[in-house]
């Protein structure tokens, strides 16, 4: 397992399941992870006519999924004034017009989806940690204004009047929302399966993938794939398939679910709150009158212990409160999970090298949701035979 503790967003939603491989399977196109990314690409080339298979060595969204925090931004946890210092001032553009079309995306799903998905448009307030922090909100404000992303910046009196943060300057980010992730994964897979014949098996394992160069053969558990196409989507598993992937971190990461709270308690609009600090704490509306507050990541791979995330759940309603005093906060589900990052701040998405029609779908980083909305797009462009310049933005061997 790749999370401890007590997890809100499996509560929410009743356990599905799908049956094990029994059987050799030809397809179109496979997927490998049935996970945020899995789901999404999954759905992605099923809704566009592809055979595809669907295995998860678990359940759906039994892993990192069901601990996602659910927060949809278009903006990275890179700000776009570093990565137009680091990538150049067109890559980082594409870059985040690609996560904004990401974040319409999803947007686009969920219409499809029964309302229990809780999709929600949702502005995103970036505080300063720190006054010195405030010239970092004004170059981003610069960047972002510049390339037409929707965003203000507001003083410090401003950001109080309206939110109620006691900090010297705020940026304010519009367009992006927040769902429940797992009812999200779950609704998805259930409308591909149902409307676009895409077929799905758990506890079924990828144990080996070879590519001829004309189709791929998978050994899984207990049986064999034949594919066209083989998409990896594994999430946070640290395994052989992405032994080779260098750029790459894991890192836990921390997240409680308050109780209910009064309905006239919550800041302005409900709006998602995250700072400018590294690790930064994020705080967002959950359904039902609760709070969602996470962060204080450590760089450790191991899967926290329980006390570990008790202690860290302490820590983070200390933190709530520095911010909001007059709300009490407590904690009815606490865990801390396995988190992906890379070094440049960019997914992985594109062709396994020297493995023709082998691809991967890694949407490490905190805005891995929309990188893998916008991922499933671009590998569909790649099944396709489509060429597309943004396609080198996140290849594997950078």
């Amino acid at each position: 397992m790749l999370h401890n503790g007590e997890l809100f967003w499996p509560k929410t939603y009743y356990n599905k399941h799908y049956p094990a491989l029994d059987h050799d399977a030809v397809c179109d196109v496979l997927i490998v992870g049935g996970g945020m990314s899995g789901a999404i690409t999954a759905f992605t080339m099923a809704r566009a006519g592809y055979r595809t298979i669907m295995i998860d060595k678990e359940t759906i969204a039994g892993e990192s999924s069901a601990a996602n925090t659910g927060l949809l931004q278009f903006m990275s946890d890179k700000p776009l004034a570093d990565c137009i210092e680091d990538f150049g001032e067109e890559d980082a553009y594409e870059f985040y017009e690609l996560s904004f079309r990401g974040m319409n995306y999803i947007r686009e799903l969920c219409t499809e989806l029964p309302a229990d998905v809780e999709f929600h448009d949702r502005d995103s307030v970036l505080y300063a940690s720190k006054k010195r922090h405030d010239s970092m909100l004004r170059a981003e404000y610069i960047a972002l204004r510049k390339f037409g992303f929707p965003c203000e910046l507001l003083t410090g009196t401003e950001l109080y009047n309206k939110y109620g943060i006691p900090r010297s300057m705020g940026l304010v980010t519009h367009c992006d929302g927040e769902i429940n992730p797992y009812v999200f994964i779950q609704r998805l897979v259930e409308k591909a399966v149902s409307d676009y014949g895409l077929k799905v098996f758990e506890r079924t394992e990828l144990l080996n993938w070879r590519s001829d160069g004309e189709e791929v053969r998978c050994d899984v558990t207990r049986h064999h794939i034949t594919a066209q196409h083989v998409v990896y989507a594994g999430g946070y598993a640290d395994n052989e398939f992405v032994k080779a992937i260098k750029k790459k971190r894991f890192v836990r990461s921390f997240a409680l679910v308050s109780k209910p709270l009064s309905s006239n308690q919550f800041w302005a609009d409900k709006a998602m709150l995250w700072e400018t600090a590294r690790p930064y704490l994020y705080i967002r509306h959950v359904e039902g009158n609760r709070i969602l507050v996470g962060g204080l990541d450590d760089n450790n791979r191991r899967i926290p212990s329980k006390r570990l995330i008790r202690k860290k759940s302490r820590r983070l309603i200390r933190e709530f409160h520095k911010l909001f005093p007059t709300i009490t906060l407590e904690a009815a589900d606490c865990y801390g999970a396995r988190f992906g990052e890379t070094k440049d701040g960019k997914p992985f998405i594109g062709e396994v090298p020297d493995m023709p029609n082998c691809y991967m779908l890694l949407g490490y980083g905190g805005n891995g949701t929309v990188y893998s909305a916008f991922g499933a797009k671009l590998l569909l462009e790649m099944i396709r035979g489509e060429e597309n310049p943004q396609h080198r933005l996140f290849k594997l061997e950078r």
